[in-house]
């Protein structure tokens, strides 16, 4: 009988557990990571022009403030710079809101 009610305790904490690590209003929230960090992470995905011959995006200059900001980056043939606007939040993170190539 001890066993059985062991085995269900354990049970039902690894639910818990689990149900807390994954559930997204439970789960902790960690650091928010830099805007910086963030476009450059994700420049490949908000830039509206694709890589060329094989390059991959990076991350030349970037400066952010106060919801706006300002990317240069380069795929090693062609080099652009952006205006972008973003929102933050601790919840759900960055949200790049505009993302515009200057000519």
């Amino acid at each position: 009988l001890n066993m059985k009610k062991l085995s269900i305790f354990i049970v039902l904490i690894a639910v818990g557990a689990a149900a807390y690590m994954w559930w997204p209003n439970v789960a902790p929230v960690g650091k928010l990571m830099s805007v910086e960090i963030y476009v450059s992470q994700n420049i490949s995905e908000l830039s509206t022009i694709k890589e060329q011959v094989g390059g991959k995006f990076f991350v030349t200059d970037i400066e952010v403030t106060d919801g706006k900001g300002v990317a240069s980056y380069e795929d090693g043939h062609n080099a652009y710079t952006a205006d972008f606007t973003y929102t933050s939040d601790d919840r759900t993170g960055h949200t790049i809101t505009s993302f515009v190539i200057r000519n």
